[in-house]
């Protein structure tokens, strides 16, 4: 019997999810981004986790202007993880991508990724470049991926692990879900986690900003935090992976390393090289 394959014209609703802290300031870049989007049966799902900047009277005013937004509250601080995975557990949509607050996105991310689900049903994640802007959006560049990366390494070795990543809700209770203990990486371990259960496609659309703010983990000592949660991260998928960590660190540590400019190499170096010849010579006559 040949397989039903679903088409735009059915157009499956989409979840767009947003888990806030105290970035109440960025809402409105996030919101035009999403009001603009080409694709427009979405569900537009924040759990704000207990802020004090006001987020939570400014996203409840939001959603008596559009009936697509939803408004959750945990009743305590909670932590990024426990609110992630609420969302995705609460979420409607067939398909789900997160959005941090501070972030936007392309008119087309939507769009381009429910096509894509629905002509590759089998796969559980799909995810694309982005670009990286900061706070005022006045400097706006590519991030670019390496093309040496086999895809079945791409994700543990850490590149391009959220952004914009869209997933296939059905999936997600066929992993162990969102490990609640971990404080900061959650995407790098629920981006793994889907990869074990279904297939997965990287795309070389830029569909998502990701804005370096002053409260970034990408601008401040919290970024160290972040990489050794990420660690945490590798380590408990190498486990259940059966990969050697010591193989894989090894593997890991020697491709960056490769990466290490060779300063010998650069025509500085050579020019600097080439004056000094003649005195290093003089220096060895004396010796």
């Amino acid at each position: 019997m040949q397989k039903f394959i679903k088409t735009m014209s059915q157009k499956p609703l989409y979840s767009i999810l947003v888990a806030n802290y105290n970035n109440s300031k960025f809402f409105q870049d996030l919101l035009d981004s999403i009001n603009n989007q080409t694709y427009k049966n979405l569900e537009i799902l924040f759990c704000d986790d207990c802020s004090n900047d006001n987020s939570l009277n400014i996203l409840k005013e939001f959603a008596k202007q559009d009936s697509r937004i939803k408004v959750l509250t945990n009743s305590e601080n909670q932590g990024v993880a426990f609110t992630k995975d609420r969302l995705i557990r609460e979420c409607k949509g067939e398909y789900f991508g997160f959005v941090d607050p501070d972030d936007y996105l392309e008119a087309n991310a939507v769009e381009t990724m429910v096509k894509l689900h629905l002509q590759n049903p089998e796969l559980g994640l799909i995810y694309s470049n982005f670009y990286m802007t900061d706070e005022d959006k006045t400097k706006i560049v590519k991030y670019e991926n390496p093309k040496d990366v086999e895809q079945s390494k791409f994700l543990l070795y850490g590149f391009s692990p959220n952004h914009f990543s869209s997933f296939k809700k059905e999936f997600y209770n066929k992993t162990e879900g969102i490990n609640l203990s971990i404080k900061r990486a959650i995407d790098r371990d629920l981006v793994l986690k889907y990869e074990e259960v279904a297939p997965t496609k990287h795309i070389e659309d830029y569909l998502y900003y990701y804005r370096i703010n002053t409260n970034s983990i990408s601008n401040n000592s919290n970024s160290f935090k972040a990489e050794y949660w990420a660690w945490i991260c590798r380590l408990a998928a190498l486990k259940r992976r059966c990969i050697s960590e010591e193989d894989f660190f090894s593997e890991y540590k020697y491709y960056f390393a490769s990466k290490t400019c060779d300063f010998s190499q650069t025509k500085d170096y050579k020019i600097g090289n080439l004056l000094l010849k003649p005195f290093r010579f003089v220096l060895h006559l004396f010796k």
